[in-house]
């Protein structure tokens, strides 16, 4: 055995490949590896010789090899069945190839059938053996035969490239190890990517859940005797993590939507883009064209410029680029369309050009957004202070609406007494100071409004209610201050009243006041209720209410009657505070 290993290595050093003459380090054991392969299907060999047992003998120089050298490079080459010199394999074969210690058939044919020898260089680590040895080399010798299609059992059934959908529960089963009859087999001996997987030893490698990580090339080998002689019997799986296939037609993002209009410039050239998504498919077989129609529907292909796919777990992006070599105004009136179609269906999307305007059509432009920005701060001012803007005119321009109407009172007051309620906080304000101490200040003696109070102005003897609906029907305006004790209090009977009589003198209006958060009882009346979710409320905002010039009183005043106030001064001019404020300033300077 030893006579011939030197005879085959010398055939090697004939063919180019030198070493130093001690090789002692190398294997001296059985070197030559049989492998089965099945014509047609993909195939791989590996160049592992410190598996063979280079680093785990237990003979010194082994040992002391594999700690002082190191890897430097591989070769393979293949002896011909004829017995001629064997031969290097170049990487331009056209369906073999090899990096490093991998050698692949895509696919593996009769005419490969044969010894394939893989050559592995070890240089030394340390620099100062470097200088007195280039290193050793090693050989592998490895005998494939490849078992013709038509002899090969249950062909069709085997498959040598799987698909797995991410997410579900799957194996993967060694290629054809069940189409081999009785004969007699051991473990099988599993590698993914060129890496042995040693916990892996049944036909099958089940997964309880698909990852994209479990993508590869999966090699799978087990021994079987055949004729009294053993043979490694190797298949190659290709294994691929898919989605499930889409159920969607391709989705175009770019032109950003249908009918989009593009400025272009007459006499310049074009670029069209269109970038489109499509679903994961097993068979993806996309078409994204564009196209050019006309007015009478006639459709041409544009030229295609570029062309690129950015791959991704559940989708693939396509873009594609057209090229327009001028423009002209012909084209104005014609549909580009991006065309898109997977095995679901297909997508379109529209661009019309337009030409760009010049100066005047800029201006034109400008002019018209200042003028609608202008408009819609107009709007916002006039929203925001039409209180005081129809207070401001009332001022000057309106009409007495209380001239002849026989009404005594502008205003009728209800609000909660005080023996209604529970309990009262004397350095706070309530309902009840506030019905009858502030009111009274503000409206009647700054604005001259006349209210009417029914402690005040209600000589006590009558029956309440019919006091009660006397005074309103002798009120324009009833001001109903809401609190949870007034809401739940007799006196809610005032606004029941109230929201009655206002059904029939349309002259009559109510003014809600929220001077408290409350929650409406079930017991109130169902008109009561209907008031308070349609009538408009003004709500007491506590200290920033109080000043006599404040909105919440600008607002009491909208809703009270027009009356032309005499002798008020400026006191009738305070519509916008801040304003008349710097105008007393600056006359109080002047003089």
């Amino acid at each position: 055995m030893f006579s011939l290993f030197c005879i085959f290595l010398c055939l090697v050093i004939r063919v180019g490949v030198k070493a130093d003459s001690d090789l002692s380090g190398c294997p001296s054991t059985e070197n030559t590896w049989r492998y089965r392969a099945r014509s047609g299907e993909k195939f791989v060999l590996f160049c592992d010789i410190p598996k063979l047992g280079l680093c785990n003998r237990r003979d010194h120089s082994s040992k002391k090899m594999c700690s002082r050298t190191a890897c430097e490079g591989f070769q393979w080459y293949k002896q011909p069945q004829n017995g001629s010199q064997p031969y290097a394999i170049q990487n331009d074969h056209p369906h073999i190839t090899w990096e490093n210690n991998l050698l692949q058939f895509s696919p593996i044919g009769i005419n490969d059938a044969g010894s394939y020898i893989c050559a592995i260089k070890y240089k030394p680590k340390l620099v100062e053996e470097s200088r007195k040895s280039k290193g050793i080399t090693c050989f592998l010798n490895i005998t494939v035969e490849v078992q013709p299609k038509e002899k090969t059992p249950c062909m069709d059934s085997v498959k040598n490239e799987l698909y797995l959908v991410i997410g579900s529960t799957d194996s993967i089963p060694c290629p054809g190890v069940n189409c081999e009859g009785d004969l007699q087999r051991q473990d099988m001996t599993w590698y993914k990517n060129g890496m042995l997987c040693p916990n892996w030893k049944n036909t099958n490698i089940i997964f309880d859940d698909i990852y994209h990580y479990n993508r590869g090339l999966y090699v799978c080998d087990y021994n079987q005797s055949i004729n009294s002689t053993w043979w490694i019997v190797r298949a190659v799986v290709e294994v691929k993590t898919i989605v499930q296939n889409t159920s969607f037609t391709p989705i175009i993002s770019d032109p950003p939507h249908d009918k989009f209009t593009l400025e272009v410039e007459l006499g310049m050239p074009l670029t069209l883009e269109c970038k489109a998504h499509f679903g994961q498919e097993r068979n993806f077989n996309p078409v994204i064209k564009w196209y050019v129609e006309d007015a009478e529907l006639n459709r041409e292909e544009l030229r295609q410029e570029n062309i690129s796919i950015i791959n991704q777990v559940e989708k693939k992006t396509i873009y594609y680029t057209a090229f327009l070599k001028q423009v002209t105004k012909k084209d104005l009136l014609r549909n580009f369309i991006c065309f898109a179609q997977n095995s679901v269906g297909n997508s379109t999307r529209t661009i019309k050009l337009k030409q760009k305007r010049g100066v005047l059509f800029t201006y034109i432009l400008f002019g018209t957004t200042i003028t609608l920005v202008s408009i819609l701060m107009a709007t916002a001012f006039i929203y925001r202070y039409w209180v005081e803007i129809v207070l401001l005119y009332r001022t000057y321009q309106a009409k007495d609406e209380t001239l002849g109407d026989r009404k005594e009172f502008d205003a009728f007051v209800s609000y909660a007494k005080q023996d209604s309620f529970d309990s009262l906080d004397p350095s706070s304000l309530n309902e009840e100071s506030f019905a009858l101490d502030l009111l009274p200040k503000v409206l009647e003696k700054k604005y001259g409004y006349t209210l009417c109070l029914f402690e005040r102005d209600v000589i006590p003897g009558g029956a309440y209610t019919d006091d009660i609906v006397k005074i309103i029907k002798q009120s324009r305006r009833v001001i109903c201050i809401l609190s949870p004790s007034y809401v739940s209090s007799p006196t809610v009977f005032e606004l029941q009243a109230a929201v009655n009589l206002a059904l029939e003198d349309q002259t009559l209006k109510l003014i809600l006041i929220k001077f408290s958060p409350f929650k409406e009882p079930d017991s109130l009346p169902h008109r009561v209720k209907k008031a308070l979710t349609v009538l408009p409320t003004i709500t007491w905002r506590s200290s920033k209410s109080a000043p006599s010039d404040s909105r919440f009183w600008n607002c009491v005043r909208y809703h009270m009657p027009v009356k032309n106030h005499r002798g008020l001064g400026e006191k009738g001019f305070k519509i916008f505070p801040r304003i008349f404020s710097l105008k007393q300033k600056e006359e109080s300077y002047s003089l």
